[in-house]
């Protein structure tokens, strides 16, 4: 089974996502990505961020997971250290073949906008809609959390 794990990243009432434009379509993720051998998701999550947004996380805990198929992906609830978003030299950004993969742009989008954003996967932007409405931004205390898995 293929493991991702994704941050979830909120600083000045904006969220960290990874603007995608496909085929015609823009839509918006988590950043994340692939686990690598011998490493932990959370290391995989922090790898992950900093390869793609050029920032440092601490991720605090697991929130959100998601099971589809044969790919299981995890959303931790990460904590911005330092560092300014942009594009970095990670494989996004420079072995572009646009037709195939679209393109991809790090952008902070205001909290009180991102319901009107196309954030994948739903489920989780709707979860996190519901927490962030119930909870407040400061998500840095574990919360309850949410499983989803498809056949």
């Amino acid at each position: 089974m293929t493991e991702r794990y994704r941050g979830i990243i909120i600083k000045d009432d904006k969220i960290a996502l990874m603007k995608r434009t496909k085929r015609g379509k823009r839509f918006y993720v988590f950043p994340g990505g692939g686990l690598e051998e011998n490493e932990t998701p959370e290391q995989c999550c922090k790898r992950e961020v900093l390869e793609e947004f050029g920032i440092n996380v601490e991720p605090l805990y697991m929130i959100y997971e998601i099971t589809q198929k044969n790919t299981k992906q995890g959303f931790f609830v990460c904590k911005w250290i330092d560092g300014k978003i942009h594009k970095t030299d990670a494989e996004e950004y420079t072995n572009i073949n646009l037709e195939k993969y679209g393109s991809y742009e790090p952008v902070l989008i205001q909290l009180s906008k991102f319901k009107n954003y196309n954030v994948f996967p739903t489920e989780v932007k709707e979860q996190l809609l519901n927490d962030l409405k119930e909870y407040g931004n400061e998500l840095e205390r574990p919360l309850i959390k949410f499983k989803c898995e498809y056949k």
